[in-house]
């Protein structure tokens, strides 16, 4: 296998949109040439994270992360350098050739763990898709979904397979492949018995594979289909996988989502499976949990309307509540599809039809608001002063949730109009929203100036300064950083500075023009380019000669000073006079030239 060409980097960089790829995480506002938000890298409540597209680069006044668009994908998803652009090829068309990843750059032990389990995962999906697709052994899978009515377009589309019904079917696949059967364990492919032998988890049942936001398989989740027990088997938290964080359908969506601002939220994998089907793309499900506050925070970034669709029993309308709750923190609009008792969308489409399902959606979702009535009126007497007090108390609580000022008004006028009340006195009895909770997303996305000054501290000292103003300049200009590198060389002080430096002039070395975004690129190492992405972000005064002079005497007097310092430090160890003078001498000839300086 060859390396990946610097070319090929440089053309995957360069075709990747970087404020397309962080938008999928951070939401991001326009402002002026950049972009700023939320940093997803530490936890605050003003935005001091920056994007600026013409650069290439994203950099946290808070936190220090910086980077583009290839670092990003590694900090955000724990890759190493190859990996992440593949990952980015993947998503801009851009055919990469074989290659030999240790010859690229070096990964961490954890990087090298986590890339054979995604490359495990990728074998064992495909295995199980091809079996159900491609053989005999795979008919029983086959025909149970096609008996669901899942056409082999929606069967390819979310890869969906069969694990054939053998105790080491998967086992002895990977074993010829050479993975290591305990880390494949810990990767959640295989299980291992008491007696230790090792053995299939998911043999038997029809297999969802789970992906990440860009849609690598990370897990599956098994679906029996004979009647045995636990209906499903799903892959436990391993390195790669979170299901707190990963919804099902979440990368075949997201496309969909991002165009039509919208999102259909269900409970099952068939149920996205034969919706997506049915001509709503933008639709996904939890992992077998109810809905997290990360699930909603990331669907919050993506869309403004959140459609929640769960089954139409009991526990579908529990968790359908406690899903709208966590949905109206991120200040999302919320309407529910309310499905008759007993239905989940795969049963409504089957016994109904996809065209009354479409109907339902488009023309009798209710508000949030509106469900919640039906919720809390729900085994209620509200002929009854007690009971009819806790509802109008409860549904008071909720309507102070709501961020909509219409929704509220609506509803308010509701319960006053219903139970022949004052609207000013229920509005007194409205708990106030908390301020972030009060502002409508639209709103929200609008809000607090971006921070541009780290709160940590950013007072250097001169000579740092003048190190850091150079580095800069350099970094932008060719001609200046063979200029620097002729009256400074690498004669920096701090020795992150140092390595910049030298890495800049091999940069330029090879007739490379000014590119900082492929510098830091070049540099892989994480430290220095957060340093590189600071300097980019900085302010910078206008180019001047005299000014890079005063800089770089600024530099070389530090250097001076700290020789000083240790001609001290020996002078006052030394107990021979011959060389007490010699140093006293040198002493007094650096003092003079740093006075003339």
């Amino acid at each position: 296998m060859k390396r990946l060409p610097d070319e090929l980097v440089d053309q995957v960089r360069q075709a990747t949109d970087i404020v397309e790829l962080i938008s999928e995480r951070v939401e991001l506002k326009k402002q002026g040439n950049r972009y700023s938000g939320l940093c997803p890298f530490h936890s605050e409540k003003s935005p001091s994270f920056s994007v600026s597209p013409d650069k290439g680069m994203y950099y946290c006044f808070g936190c220090g992360a910086g980077g583009n668009a290839i670092t990003f994908v590694m900090e955000t998803e724990g890759m190493s350098f190859p990996e992440a652009v593949v990952k980015l090829a993947d998503r801009t068309d851009i055919k990469l050739p074989e290659f030999e990843r240790s010859d690229q750059t070096e990964s961490t032990p954890d990087q090298e763990k986590k890339y054979r389990m995604r490359e495990a995962h990728r074998i064992v999906a495909d295995l199980y898709h091809e079996v159900m697709l491609q053989t005999a052994a795979g008919d029983a899978g086959r025909e149970y979904l096609e008996q669901r009515g899942i056409q082999e377009p929606a069967m390819r589309e979310f890869k969906l397979g069969y694990a054939p019904d053998q105790d080491r079917f998967t086992v002895d696949s990977l074993a010829r492949r050479n993975f290591d059967l305990d880390e494949m364990v810990e990767a959640g492919l295989i299980s291992i018995s008491r007696d230790g032998d090792y053995r299939d988890r998911f043999n038997g049942r029809v297999v969802f594979p789970i992906s990440d936001r860009d849609g690598t398989i990370v897990g599956f989740s098994g679906r029996s289909i004979d009647g045995r027990d636990p209906k499903y088997v799903n892959t436990a938290e391993t390195p790669l996988f979170n299901k707190s964080e990963l919804l099902f359908g979440f990368a075949q969506a997201r496309g969909a989502m991002r165009k039509n601002k919208q999102v259909l939220l269900v409970e099952g994998n068939l149920d996205v499976v034969r919706v997506a089907q049915a001509g709503i793309p933008y639709t996904v499900a939890s992992l077998g949990t109810a809905l997290t506050p990360v699930h909603a925070q990331n669907l919050g970034r993506i869309v403004d309307e959140v459609i929640v669709c769960y089954d139409g029993d009991k526990a579908g309308r529990a968790a359908t509540l406690k899903a709208l709750r966590l949905l109206e923190d991120v200040a999302v609009d919320c309407s529910v599809i309310r499905l008759p008792d007993g239905e989940d969308p795969d049963s409504f489409i089957g016994t109904q039809s996809e065209e009354t399902f479409l109907r339902l959606i488009e023309q009798e979702r209710i508000s949030s608001l509106e469900f919640k009535s039906f919720y809390f009126r729900q085994g209620k007497n509200l002929r009854l002063e007690g009971e009819r007090v806790r509802y109008i108390e409860t549904m008071l609580e909720e309507i102070g949730r709501t961020a909509n000022p219409l929704l509220r008004d609506i509803y308010l006028g509701k319960l006053a109009e219903e139970f022949h009340l004052s609207k000013e006195s229920l509005l007194s009895q409205v708990k106030p929203l908390q301020p972030q909770q009060a502002k409508p997303k639209q709103e929200r996305r609008q809000e607090t100036q971006v921070v541009t000054s780290s709160p940590q501290d950013r007072t250097f000292s001169n000579w740092k300064r003048a190190e850091r103003f150079l580095l800069a300049y350099m970094i932008r200009s060719e001609e200046v950083g063979l200029e620097v590198r002729d009256q400074l060389g690498v004669a920096f002080n701090d020795p992150a500075h140092q390595l910049i430096a030298g890495k800049l002039y091999e940069f330029y070395g090879t007739n490379t023009p000014a590119d900082p975004d492929r510098f830091l690129t070049m540099l892989h190492d994480a430290s220095l380019q957060r340093i590189v992405a600071d300097l980019e972000f900085m302010l910078m005064p206008e180019y001047d000669p005299d000014l890079l002079s005063h800089y770089i005497r600024a530099v070389q007097n530090e250097r001076q000073r700290r020789t000083l310092d240790e001609e001290k430090s020996q002078l006052s160890q030394q107990t021979d006079i011959r060389a007490q003078a010699e140093l006293m001498q040198a002493i007094i000839e650096r003092k003079r030239r740093l006075k003339d300086r």
